[in-house]
């Protein structure tokens, strides 16, 4: 299973899209408004560390990057890239293999990558906002390169380091088979069970648009080689290193997510004393997309807070 368990202008492909009517927010005394808006959001590519790297990017600010999960690519950001755009100069790269993005056959860093966009785009410390395998990378970034950070918001994460899925096999037992057997189709319906949906929830909770939406991004990752896909970054890994993350952070946590979340939370929470939560209640893996209005909010109170 995956991880849930300087110089010149880059060269862009610029498209541009019309994000439609979205949560836009102001600060108001401690605590964010939303309104909305529409808001337009540019489309571009651009070679890092020799890959072609897809983002999105929309808004003026202070810089604000947004990691996906591992079974979604950036269209989960949909709800949020224009309502923080309004705050925030919003990045939102697709990882190698991911969506738009490529995936070459050498030996490649996710660090690396993030690092080298920030510096092409010549960013200044970012808040970075992470998702399950997103918010890992976003942990292995704030420890390898904390001056690059400002504040880190962790949702549903993952931990490198932390194997917590060998606990719950029954949990993760209809996707594994499906995996094992090679059966894409029933292996992308029973992680969408799983993640969508939660496990303590019933089949087909979650209604449309979503479940559409969740299949198309789901499905490719599916097939993706992972033959070049790197090993882990950290050494020590992060999880005998969550101590040392000094940034402010705010882990947000569904509460119908699969159990091996809640153990990564509860570690966050131990290892990083600092650390705020936020539990949205009535959705699971993917907070932002069930309730995007309260997750927009939580996470706009944290980041313009003083």
């Amino acid at each position: 299973m995956r991880a849930v368990m300087g110089g010149r202008s880059p060269n862009l492909c610029r498209r541009r899209r019309d994000a439609g009517l979205r949560p836009r927010a102001r600060a108001r005394g401690n605590r964010a408004e939303v309104q909305s808006t529409p808001h337009r959001i540019d489309l571009m590519d651009a070679t890092i560390n020799g890959a072609r790297i897809h983002y999105e990017r929309a808004g003026a600010g202070l810089p604000l990057v947004l990691l996906h999960a591992g079974i979604a690519d950036v269209r989960m950001w949909e709800p949020q890239i224009g309502a923080f755009a309004h705050q925030f100069d919003v990045i939102a790269p697709e990882v190698r293999g991911f969506g738009s993005s490529e995936l070459p056959p050498e030996r490649w860093s996710p660090i690396a990558d993030i690092l080298g966009l920030i510096e092409r785009l010549h960013l200044k410390p970012v808040h970075l906002i992470g998702c399950s395998l997103g918010a890992m990378l976003a942990i292995d970034f704030a420890l390898e390169h904390p001056d690059r950070i400002s504040k880190l918001v962790l949702v549903g994460p993952a931990i490198g380091g932390a194997n917590f899925g060998t606990k719950y096999p029954e949990v993760f037992a209809e996707a594994k088979a499906a995996e094992e057997s090679g059966n894409i189709d029933a292996q992308n319906l029973a992680e969408m069970h799983l993640f969508l949906d939660g496990p303590r929830r019933r089949r087909g909770y979650v209604k449309e648009p979503l479940r559409d939406l969740f299949l198309k991004m789901n499905r490719p990752n599916l097939r993706i080689d992972w033959e070049s896909a790197p090993s882990p970054d950290l050494n020590p890994p992060a999880a005998e290193r969550l101590h040392e993350i000094t940034a402010p952070v705010l882990v947000i946590v569904g509460d119908e997510d699969v159990p091996t979340i809640f153990d990564a939370v509860d570690l966050l929470m131990e290892k990083v004393p600092h650390a705020k939560k936020a539990v949205i209640h009535d959705s699971a893996h993917l907070p932002n997309l069930e309730h995007p209005e309260e997750f927009n909010r939580l996470v706009l109170d944290f980041l313009l807070a003083d």
